[in-house]
């Protein structure tokens, strides 16, 4: 999440700081990629190989910027089906990690259930994608992003400047 009300309360600057923790805590042999939305969703870094997408994760995390409103159901809906469209690797994990520190203010008309939809139409594949919502700040959504964890049999995990690091690097250590 880049909306806009990330830039208040140093959120933005701490979802860097994590996301870096979390970047330095996974393994080279993990796939991994970048993805991040406001009032649209951008593919900034594709899926591959973590060693071969170190130096584009670094250097995008780094120039992220808070601006915008909240496209969160359309991010979570076009990132789970491409994620889904992957190939079906059976011994890998396919997670989305979703740090939100708001509701969904968007007007592209996608709705929570479809993104819900779209996290359960991956579980009728091979190997099912993942969604570990992280409610960053008070004001995240909560009950959405429950729904979220629901249909992905996880749980959202609470973020705050205190603990942010150290959730991501205890996501990261599932991988």
């Amino acid at each position: 999440d880049v909306s806009g009300s990330m830039s208040s309360e140093g959120k933005i600057d701490q979802a860097r700081a994590a996301a870096e923790a979390f970047l330095n805590s996974i393994e080279s042999n993990n796939r991994i990629g970048l993805a991040v939305f406001s009032d649209e969703t951008r593919q900034l870094v594709p899926l591959d190989d973590a060693e071969r997408n170190y130096d584009a994760m670094y250097s995008n995390i780094r120039s992220l910027r808070a601006a915008g409103g909240t496209e969160l159901f359309q991010a979570l809906t076009e990132i789970v089906n491409s994620v889904t469209d992957e190939s079906q690797d059976a011994d890998r994990i396919r997670a989305v990690v979703l740090l939100s520190d708001g509701a969904d203010t968007g007007d592209a008309g996608y709705t929570l259930n479809d993104a819900v939809q779209a996290i359960e139409a991956s579980r009728n594949t091979l190997n099912p994608v993942i969604v570990i919502p992280v409610a960053y700040g008070s004001d995240a959504d909560v009950n959405a992003l429950n729904a979220i964890a629901r249909a992905s049999a996880t749980s959202v995990q609470a973020g705050n400047a205190e603990n942010i690091l150290s959730i991501l690097e205890i996501i990261s250590s599932f991988f």
